[in-house]
Formats: structure tokens, C-alpha cells, sequence
């Protein structure tokens, strides 16, 4: 069957507003009441307009929360039969896209999307008479209802400075005002919705924040202690920058997290992903912690947070999960928290971070067209032993863990490639480690020829 959904929901160049019209209309066939909200992108309007079109012709009821970060969405999600999110998250102004939520702030797994894509794509819709229209409200109390929740769960006593970039998206009407209310005193840029992303691009690498990093850096000349926290288009992820103004190391920021979240609670568990790096398993090794990995993505990490009884699960990406709070990923309040963490420990973020040891990672990607991929994998799983003398993890894609680094080799969710990812302890074992991996995926590659 075709796939619509990809990693993380739908997410396309140009998304037709036919297909949203169709995902309502699919919606509606499975779920009673949805709540639907969106980003600042220029085509969310349309999208939504589309979208609710086909929950009310089928005969669903909608209530509307506008622009608003997806965990607001997903914190939301509760009070309704399914949670819809229109936003590209990270991608340019010229995607967009729609994701699914459970009632408990979930977004949908593999399964669930696959009921939506076979209603879909074997036109087993309904649309009812004009007299069976579904109804439509608007609650704008959703964004306050999220906030003070959060306030409640969050404690910061120290007088923070922070620089809070929003990506001119839908963070600008919380993350400040959040950070305002904790006591920081908060210098917000990009703070203005504007869907074309004009103070910088969406995706919070560091090309994109090299002028707030320039910022922060010319803040802390005069010792002010400054920090920054980045949102991405949607405010699902956040990273942070340092008082020395570099960005933060995306693995070592998940390990010192993990290790706040264990010393402060108690919990031994961890939840990250195959890709994540090797440091977090080193750096909490004398605390006895379980480091349980999952699938790349949101859902497979808060799937593995439930069924292993864990309340902190995050991707390096910036991802990151506090199931006491809600299962939503929220970079809201991972900045609040990362605060809560440096008053903690009483350090600096930098200090903190430079205690971390830095590992060498390497990536290649090798196209290989989609039909192709499970053939690849499964020759890659069977023959990777051979040249990795020891057998690999195949919780997603094939992991080999080797004394000097690991290799993960997986499929792309979303593009024509095969993903290659190395890491390792010096430059020369990493080298090696991809040479290998390389020569593996073209063998791979040349038998299924």
C-alpha cells in the first residue's frame, strides 16, 4: 500500500489541501471530536480550512485552537477523541504537514496511520447529508490551560537570563512568556509569527543560529551569564546555547539531562534512541543507569517511556519527552527544565558540557530506491557479522557495537537513501568504521541488483 505518513506525520513541499480534505474525511470516519491547531506557515490557514472541511462533511465535530506549538496541541489532545497538529516542524517555509495525536498527547504510531492511509487510499469515506454536518467551536483558552500546567511542574528560583529564539513560529506566543513568569529575565528574538521565517530559518542547527549565538556570545562580554534556547518550527524541540555562545552538543546535552533526571528522582531508566551517541551509556555508567534504546522518532521513544515505566526519553535531535508532565514532545519546557537542571547543579551550562568527552561521528547516505531497502537491510543484517565480528542490534536498522565506536546502518523514512552513521573515539578508528560500512551497503546494493 502507499504511504502517506512518513517519520514524523505527513509532511510535503506544496501540501495539497486535497489531501487534507481526505485526512478529515478519514479522521472523521474513526474519531467523533477533534481539536486542531496550527503553526505560523502561510498555507496553515488553507490546510486547516481544508482539513476541517472533511471532518465536518463526514460528520465530525471540531474545536479550533489556531496558532499554537504542538505540545499545546498535544497537552490539549486530551479532552478530544484525537489531537491534529498542522505544522512542517523543522522544514522550510514552502512545507507543511499534519500530525495525528491519541487522546493521552501521543502522536499516532505506525499502526494507527496506517488506518487512516487504507480509509484514504481505498475510498472508504462517508460524507453525510447537509443535516448531519458536523459543528465547530473555537476554545481560546487552550494555550492558558497549557501554561499554567506547565507552571506547575516546573520550579526555578534563581534569576536565569535567557535568550529565547522562536523562529518568528508558534513558540512566540508561549516560550517567552514562560520563561517571564519562572523569574528569567528574557531577551526574546525572531518573536514575531511571521510563516516565512524571516529572522531565520526554521530547522535550529547552527547555521541558522549563528547570529543569536553571535548575540549571546556579545551579551556574556560584560559577564552576564546569558544562555539561549531555540525553538523549531513548531516548539517540539528546543537546544540550547552556552554562555560561551556555542550551541550545545545535541548527545551530551541528552546524557548531563538524563543524569540530572536521575539524580533528582530517582528513576533509573533512560529512553533514547539507536542514533543516540555512545556518551550517554558512558556518562551515567557509575549511576547503574538502564539506557533502553528504541526506533528513531517522537513515538517509538514515548512508546518505550510507557511499556518500560520511564519518565524521561529524548532524541538527540532535541526531541525530548517528560512523561510526568505530558507525553508530548515539548522543547518549552525542555528549556524551562534545562534551567531547573544548571540551579541543580549550581554551574554554568559550559562548564557542565565541558566535562563531557567529545566523540568523533561520522554520516554517509547511499541512495537506494525504496523498494530495494528491506532487501538491502536483510543482506546487511545476515553478512554484517562477518565484517563487524559481532552480531547487530536490529531495534531499527542494523547497530554494531564495537570496542573502539558503533555503526548504525538504517533505511531513510523520508527520502531514497540508505543512512549511514559512525561514531568512535578518534578520527581514524571513525574513517575506518565508515569504510566498512560503505563497502557493506554497496554489497548489499550489488546483490539485490
Amino acid at each position: 500500500m502507499k504511504r502517506l505518513f512518513g517519520t514524523s506525520g505527513i509532511r510535503m513541499k506544496n501540501l495539497s489541501p486535497k489531501i487534507a480534505y481526505k485526512v478529515g474525511l478519514a479522521i472523521s470516519k474513526k474519531y467523533k471530536s477533534a481539536v486542531v491547531g496550527r503553526d505560523t506557515r502561510t498555507t496553515g490557514k488553507l490546510i486547516e480550512t481544508a482539513l476541517i472541511a472533511g471532518i465536518l462533511n463526514g460528520g465530525g465535530e471540531i474545536t479550533t485552537i489556531n496558532i499554537v506549538p504542538t505540545p499545546v496541541l498535544g497537552f490539549n489532545a486530551r479532552n478530544y477523541d484525537v489531537g491534529v497538529m498542522i505544522t512542517a516542524s523543522h522544514n522550510p517555509p514552502d512545507y507543511n504537514g499534519i500530525k495525528l495525536f491519541n487522546k493521552n498527547g501521543l502522536a499516532f504510531n505506525r499502526k494507527e496511520e496506517e488506518e487512516i492511509e487504507e480509509i484514504i487510499f481505498k475510498n472508504k469515506f462517508t460524507e453525510v447529508e447537509w443535516h448531519n454536518v458536523g459543528e465547530i467551536w473555537e476554545d481560546s483558552r487552550a494555550v492558558k490551560n497549557y501554561m499554567d500546567h506547565i507552571l506547575k511542574n516546573v520550579e526555578i528560583t534563581d534569576k536565569f537570563n535567557v535568550v529565547v529564539d522562536c523562529a518568528n513560529a508558534s513558540a512566540c506566543l508561549v516560550s517567552p512568556y514562560l520563561f517571564t513568569d519562572l523569574g528569567c529575565h528574557v531577551i526574546s528574538i525572531n518573536s514575531h509569527m511571521d510563516g516565512r521565517f524571516i529572522g531565520r530559518l526554521p530547522e535550529p542547527n547552527e547555521k541558522n543560529l549563528k547570529k543569536t549565538m553571535e548575540m549571546i556570545k556579545g551579551l556574556n562580554t560584560c559577564g552576564d551569564n546569558y544562555i539561549g534556547i531555540a525553538h523549531d518550527g513548531d516548539a517540539d524541540r528546543m537546544v540550547a546555547i552556552d554562555e560561551k555562545g556555542r550551541l550545545a552538543d545535541f548527545d551530551k546535552l541528552l546524557a548531563v539531562f538524563s543524569k540530572y533526571i536521575v539524580e533528582k528522582t530517582g528513576c533509573k531508566k533512560i529512553v533514547t534512541t539507536v542514533d543516540a551517541s555512545m556518551v550517554i551509556d558512558e556518562y551515567l555508567k557509575e549511576l547503574d543507569v538502564e539506557v533502553i534504546r528504541t526506533k528513531v522518532g517522537d513515538v517509538a521513544v514515548a512508546e518505550g517511556m510507557i511499556k518500560n515505566s520511564a519518565i524521561f526519553g529524548g532524541e538527540p535531535s532535541g526531541t525530548w519527552i517528560h512523561a510526568d508532565v505530558h507525553l508530548t514532545p515539548d522543547g518549552i519546557l525542555s528549556g524551562l527544565r534545562v534551567l531547573e537542571m544548571l540551579e541543580f547543579y549550581g554551574k554554568r551550562l559550559c562548564d557542565i558540557l565541558d566535562e563531557i568527552p567529545s566523540y568523533i561521528n561520522l554520516r554517509e547516505k547511499i541512495p537506494c530506491i525504496d523498494e530495494h531497502k528491506d532487501k538491502v537491510m536483510k543482506y546487511i543484517i545476515e553478512n554484517g557479522e562477518k565484517v563487524f565480528k559481532t552480531p547487530p542490534e536490529t531495534v531499527d536498522g542494523a547497530r554494531f557495537n564495537l570496542e573502539e565506536g558503533w555503526i548504525l546502518i538504517r533505511p531513510s523514512g523520508t527520502e531514497p537513501y540508505i543512512r549511514i552513521r559512525v561514531e568512535a573515539k578518534n578520527n581514524y578508528q571513525a574513517k575506518a568504521i565508515l569504510e566498512n560500512g560503505i563497502k557493506l551497503v554497496k554489497e548489499a546494493l550489488n546483490y539485490v541488483n
